[in-house]
């Protein structure tokens, strides 16, 4: 069963990775906005799902959170399109499979438990179960999209796709490590 959750383990990481690379290649600063929050929800998925865990969980499900509405909410609106939606729904589908799967404090003994998707607990994970499933469905639906040509006869970048796949492939991790 271990060697089960550290194959969904890397496969959760590879894809948060690969999620980073697509805002990544249209500019470092000018599209901080949607890879900065990407980078960090890479960072708390490694450290809540590698090793002892630096930052509790629960922190980590805030700043997940609170972050979600950055891709949104930092560009202006002609910039802003089904990927920017995608970000921010990606976030917020880790936030919920993230907070239901903590331990409860009385189920651990330890000061600082690690997270590692023990099960699902907490309040309401067939709701976190339901909102991942959607986000992976607009995942596959807007992978589709991003390759069609637009309007104007251009096509997305094939990352963008690669992209959106990825967070349906690390959101399907997560909820095979919760169950």
């Amino acid at each position: 069963m271990n060697n089960i959750h550290t194959i969904l383990s890397m496969v959760m990481l590879a894809c948060c990775a690969l999620g980073i690379w697509s805002p990544m290649r249209e500019g470092l600063v000018r599209n901080l906005s949607q890879w900065g929050p990407m980078a960090l929800m890479l960072v708390a998925m490694a450290d809540t799902t590698v090793g002892p865990g630096i930052v509790p969980g629960v922190v980590w499900g805030l700043l997940l959170l609170l972050t979600s509405p950055l891709p949104l909410m930092l560009l202006p609106k002609d910039r802003r399109g089904g990927m920017e939606i995608h970000r921010s729904l990606s976030m917020v589908a880790m936030f919920a499979l993230l907070v239901t799967t903590l331990p409860s404090a009385a189920s651990s003994s330890s000061v600082h438990p690690t997270h590692g998707h023990s099960g699902l607990g907490g309040a309401n994970p067939a709701l976190a179960v339901a909102l991942a499933a959607a986000v992976i469905a607009y995942s596959i639906v807007l992978a589709t999209r991003t390759l069609r040509r637009t309007g104007r006869g251009h096509r997305r970048h094939a990352s963008a796709s690669l992209e959106a796949i990825s967070s349906a492939g690390a959101l399907g991790a997560m909820i095979l490590m919760a169950v």
